[in-house]
């Protein structure tokens, strides 16, 4: 229970990697707020809820506290943040995993309208940007915390196949804030660090593989992900084992997860 008192607001957690990372999470002891826009009610092609994954977590002995916010909403954003340091008094631990993956991330610049490039901006950039802005300072007052920022291979600069431009440029824009944030805010002993999960089995993975051009069944599940963030979220907090995660100069790097893949360079996590 390494994370035991921990309180870590994960974003887009009704399904998928955002209710895997907090299932993990709340398997090392922390408790979870839990914010997406579908609470009790899911989808008729999408399953998942918040009530679910907040069922889950209190199974494995954790708290939950369930929050529906809309991140295209900028006051949703906010209060967002300003319910989940009211149920606790702190935030140690921020994932931005919320991303807007409808139809429109696949678009070309012909088909995508100012609309679609507007919503994947807030959502995907503008949304992590707002809820750091808004818990850094509670984290700072409690001693340092952790920043993790989920990313997707789209926003590496090279060769790319899978359609669309929206989705990988801000994918790109939010490695860079990630490593901005991390030069920023580790004088404070918040850690920033973006993680790719790489091919990931999601109910949305399967569902527009076909679209993309992918292969789902070639995508590893998502507790591969899950337990790379919690492995790096434990090591930034310092925990008892003293692990320290290092990101070299305080870069704060973008770590792929892929199952039996060791860390790349930049990145070391030591027991000393």
């Amino acid at each position: 229970m390494d994370l035991d008192g921990k309180v870590a607001l994960v974003t887009g957690a009704s399904r998928g990697v955002g209710q895997a990372v907090a299932l993990e999470l709340a398997r090392r002891g922390a408790d979870l707020v839990l914010a997406a826009r579908t609470v009790d009610q899911a989808h008729e092609a999408m399953p998942g809820t918040l009530a679910e994954t907040a069922a889950e977590v209190e199974s494995l002995g954790r708290a939950a506290h369930v929050v529906r916010a809309d991140l295209t909403d900028h006051e949703s954003t906010a209060a967002l943040a300003d319910q989940a340091l009211a149920w606790r008094g702190r935030v140690d631990v921020l994932v931005n995993n919320a991303a807007f993956l409808g139809r429109a991330a696949y678009f070309s610049l012909d088909e995508t309208e100012l609309r679609h490039w507007e919503r994947q901006l807030t959502v995907n950039l503008t949304a992590p940007f707002l809820l750091a802005r808004l818990l850094v300072p509670a984290m700072r007052s409690n001693g340092g915390g952790v920043i993790c920022n989920v990313t997707s291979g789209a926003g590496l600069i090279g060769e790319y196949d899978v359609p669309g431009i929206g989705y990988g440029t801000t994918k790109a824009a939010l490695n860079r804030l990630s490593t901005l944030l991390a030069r920023d805010l580790r004088s404070d002993g918040i850690s920033v660090f973006a993680v790719d999960p790489g091919y990931t089995r999601t109910v949305l993975v399967v569902q527009t593989a076909e679209a993309a051009g992918m292969d789902a069944s070639e995508a590893h599940d998502p507790s591969v992900p899950a337990t790379t963030i919690a492995d790096l979220v434990e090591a930034d907090l310092a925990v008892s084992t003293g692990r320290v995660f290092k990101a070299v100069e305080g870069r704060g790097p973008v770590v792929t997860a892929d199952s039996g893949l060791p860390m790349p360079d930049g990145v070391e996590i030591s027991l000393d």
